[in-house]
């Protein structure tokens, strides 16, 4: 009676020991999980925490660069700094300047600069003269040392450029480009003078006194503007008429030699010029009579040959 009693009063406590146990462990698990979710939330937080200091990291460094590169292209460095002379000309190989026919027309022979052993040279010599615009350099092949050939010219007459240019082996010519002389631009592309051709020579015999001239073979690499006629050498009692640009007609000529000179201009005011001449025969006179189908009705006829 008293062991039962006993159990009685003792199975209570057990209980009691069983359920604080259990809610312990569920403390414990309780526990253990929110650690996990705030050693979760702390890892995450973590990764994000490092991605962003990571893309701050590189939005730093792209910033960087970008001032770096401001400051290369506002300062170069040694090595890369540009030569702003050279990068004034426009180059243009195997051709020379046409001297004579350019200082014709308006431009200036300036220099020829000794001591130039590199086209570097012959460019910086142009751009230490303010009037030069057109620089000439003899590329030819010497003995290591020798100076090269230097011709600087003033392309620029009453604000045009007059020069002109011709292919030349061995030779090349830059062109200064505009904002660096003052003038107006220097033409990068070449304008080839005119050649002008007033035809061939002509023969007539009076009665007929009249002819005609043909200029039209004349060429121009831009065109041309305008041909002009004028007679140099002949009786001036004649009559001139321009049929067509490129065409005269002659009349009233009379025994002898004419000379005219044909004048062409292209769109440059490049000129060219050609003689023609007009040679006018007198009469043929056979038996008293002045023609010459009169001539050959009157001429004797030859026998026929005769065949046995």
């Amino acid at each position: 009676m008293a062991l039962s009693s006993r159990r009685q009063r003792q199975m209570p406590f057990s209980c009691v020991n069983n359920m604080a146990v259990v809610q312990h462990h569920r403390l414990v698990a309780s526990v253990v999980l929110l650690l996990c979710a705030v050693r979760g939330i702390h890892t995450r937080s973590s990764q994000i925490s490092d991605l962003k200091s990571k893309i701050s990291g590189v939005e730093e460094l792209l910033e960087e660069f970008r001032k770096q590169l401001q400051q290369d292209q506002l300062y170069p460095r040694e090595g890369d700094v540009t030569d702003v002379c050279l990068g004034d000309f426009n180059a243009v190989g195997e051709h020379i300047i046409r001297a004579r026919a350019s200082i014709e027309q308006g431009a200036t022979f300036l220099s020829a600069p000794g001591r130039v052993y590199s086209w570097k040279d012959c460019l910086h010599a142009c751009c230490s003269e303010p009037h030069c615009t057109v620089a000439v350099v003899q590329e030819d092949l010497r003995q290591p040392g020798d100076s090269l050939s230097c011709y600087l010219f003033n392309c620029t007459y009453r604000n045009k450029n007059v020069c002109s240019f011709a292919p030349q082996q061995g030779f090349s010519t830059y062109s200064r480009t505009p904002n660096t002389t003052g003038h107006l631009p220097v033409a990068s592309e070449l304008d080839e003078p005119p050649r002008s051709d007033a035809g061939q020579d002509v023969v007539i015999q009076l009665p007929t006194d009249w002819a005609v001239l043909d200029g039209r073979d004349s060429v121009d690499d831009h065109g041309i503007s305008r041909y002009e006629w004028a007679l140099i050498k002949g009786d001036t009692a004649i009559n001139m008429k321009v049929t067509h640009p490129g065409l005269l007609k002659v009349s009233g000529l009379q025994q002898g030699v004419y000379t005219f000179q044909m004048t062409i201009t292209d769109t440059a005011g490049q000129k060219s010029s050609d003689n023609v001449s007009i040679t006018v025969q007198r009469e043929a006179e056979c038996g008293g009579v002045t023609s010459c189908c009169a001539c050959s009705l009157h001429r004797p006829l030859l026998p026929l040959p005769v065949h046995v």
